[in-house]
């Protein structure tokens, strides 16, 4: 048995039920957020809580869930479900009618057991034209990134690149950061800027420059090192893109670097 929180209490996942009504599920319109406990020690937890609280003043229904709350269900699901190693996934759908003026918060959080996940050591990506629309926040919407799933799984790829304009923006589900001489560079723009990534950001400057500036598609391919960032990937080297060795075509030593230092941080 599984535990979640529904719409204000703890209910057995098994016994929710969703109206076929609800208008976030017909609009696509929802938000959620994703975080990890680790040896019974959530990570970075009020970075995700900030982030879902602006991803709920956006989408301006009636009202916002508080943080407290949220805390409080996310304290019961992990005595409740008794993980240790888990992820938390925060999800708000918009409820009510085409003809509202206002529409009320569905909101629910689901807890998954991680005991088992493993990062990839590497990994490959495939490119894709396209930039998601409000990408500053953690929206649901992820047709795109879904239609190419046939796609990526026959490349081998782990994750889609996507660009625009010439320009790399970010993975669909992950930040980007490429080293190119010795410097840090991710992308600055159409990005959802990632928790992750904020905690790579700090962990690079220990290491070498940082930029975060325009990523041409050219810089891409030449680039030494590159490396994507999750919450769940954690610190992924991306050794080929489309096809080609990035670098030697083995993990770089600074995507290595990045990785210890990141994991050092969690132990912190």
């Amino acid at each position: 048995m599984a535990y979640c929180y529904f719409n204000g209490g703890m209910v057995d996942e098994k016994e929710v039920s969703l109206s076929i009504h609800n208008f976030g599920v017909h609009r696509g319109f929802g938000v959620f957020d994703f975080f990890r406990m680790r040896d019974g020690k959530y990570s970075f937890i009020q970075d995700h809580l900030d982030r879902f609280e602006k991803s709920q003043r956006f989408m301006d229904l009636s009202h916002i869930i508080e943080q407290d709350e949220i805390r409080e269900a996310v304290d019961t699901l992990r005595d409740w479900n008794g993980y240790t190693d888990a992820g938390f996934k925060l999800m708000l759908l918009a409820d009510g009618k085409d003809s509202d003026a206002e529409l009320s918060p569905l909101f629910f959080i689901l807890q998954s057991d991680l005991s088992n996940h493993e990062s990839a050591p590497y990994a490959s990506v495939i490119l894709h034209e396209y930039v998601r629309e409000y990408p500053q926040i953690k929206t649901i919407s992820y047709f795109t990134s879904n239609m190419l799933h046939r796609k990526k799984a026959k490349a081998g790829a782990i994750d889609v690149i996507y660009h625009k304009d010439n320009l790399i923006s970010e993975a669909s589900r992950s930040n980007v950061f490429i080293v190119q001489g010795g410097v840090f560079k991710t992308p600055a723009e159409n990005i959802l800027e990632g928790i992750t990534r904020k905690q790579v950001l700090e962990v690079a400057s220990q290491v070498g420059s940082i930029e975060v500036t325009n990523v041409t598609i050219d810089d891409f391919f030449t680039a030494d090192e590159i490396f994507i960032c999750s919450t769940l990937k954690e610190i992924c080297p991306i050794v080929e893109v489309d096809g080609n060795s990035v670098g030697s075509g083995k993990v770089g030593p600074l995507s290595r670097k990045i990785s210890q230092l990141f994991q050092q941080k969690l132990m912190d």
